[in-house]
């Protein structure tokens, strides 16, 4: 499983984001990325997939959602629960 974070420097909630999704990468076997959007990859999938807020995450290719979530609702996301 592929999942990309995408964030922004200007973005106060992403790295809260971005820690979570850290933690979680330990709990449950994924290759996970994080992705500014002012660089050219993130551009691309923001672009691509029309994202138009951060962070949003990707996973495998399609979005699947946007901003924060706890822990505990990630790896529910995950199917890790």
């Amino acid at each position: 499983m592929k999942v990309q974070v995408l964030v922004s420097k200007w973005c106060p909630v992403c790295p809260q984001a971005e820690k979570v999704w850290k933690e979680a990468s330990e709990k449950v076997p994924m290759e996970l990325e994080v992705l500014d959007i002012a660089e050219r990859e993130g551009r691309e999938i923001v672009s691509n997939l029309r994202i138009k807020t951060v962070p949003a995450i990707v996973v495998d290719g399609s979005l699947k959602t946007v901003g924060a979530q706890p822990l505990g609702d990630v790896l529910k996301m995950l199917g890790a629960s």
